[in-house]
């Protein structure tokens, strides 16, 4: 019972993500009548989906925590490339990708190494933040750990849905930016 509410707790946030990101473009550009135009056919597009979506839960145990691991791993080694090589986000990320997406070849009968890229990748949208918004490490562990959470919740959602790492990304970024903006706030 817990993880089906766990299940739809993740779900809302990335409807909520989802609908987030579609609000940014709308207010940064409002006054263009074809970006209003396609920000509600992708509203109504998104719920088309939401719609047709099963929900499923499974107990996936020490995974959980592999997974966040994996995020956290794509995500701090392309910020490292990104800030201290001077490399551009896409090819620091795209580096990232491509390396690990050869170790499933070597481990062929575990289901778990497998899913490894997919975690680490999403990782990698993480890092490729600009550094006016992630100054530093903590910032980008952070955001890693929220979209790792995130990743572990949408787990068996969303399958052949396209954008689905790049829009936990932008959740678990944005709510790390949340959460360092209060705590600022309050210092």
């Amino acid at each position: 019972m817990i993880k089906k509410h766990v299940k739809q707790l993740s779900f809302i946030l990335i409807i909520l993500c989802h609908l987030g990101f579609l609000a940014a473009i709308l207010f940064e550009k409002q006054n263009n009548i074809f970006v209003s135009a396609f920000v509600i056919l992708g509203l109504i597009l998104l719920i088309v989906t939401y719609k047709k979506t099963p929900l499923s839960a499974k107990d996936h145990s020490l995974e959980h925590v592999l997974t966040i691991a994996f995020v956290f791993f794509g995500a701090i080694i392309t910020y490292i490339l990104c800030v201290s090589f001077g490399l551009s986000s896409v090819l620091a990320a795209g580096l990232v990708g491509l390396s690990v997406s050869f170790i499933p070849d070597f481990f062929k009968k575990n289901a778990f190494i497998q899913g490894m890229p997919t975690a680490v990748y999403c990782g990698a949208f993480v890092g490729m933040t600009n550094v006016s918004v992630a100054p530093d490490y903590i910032f980008i562990t952070l955001a890693s750990g929220i979209t790792g959470i995130l990743l572990v919740g949408t787990k068996d959602a969303f399958h052949g849905v396209g954008g689905k790492l790049g829009t936990l990304a932008f959740g678990g970024v944005t709510l790390a930016f949340f959460i360092t903006f209060l705590i600022s706030q309050w210092i």
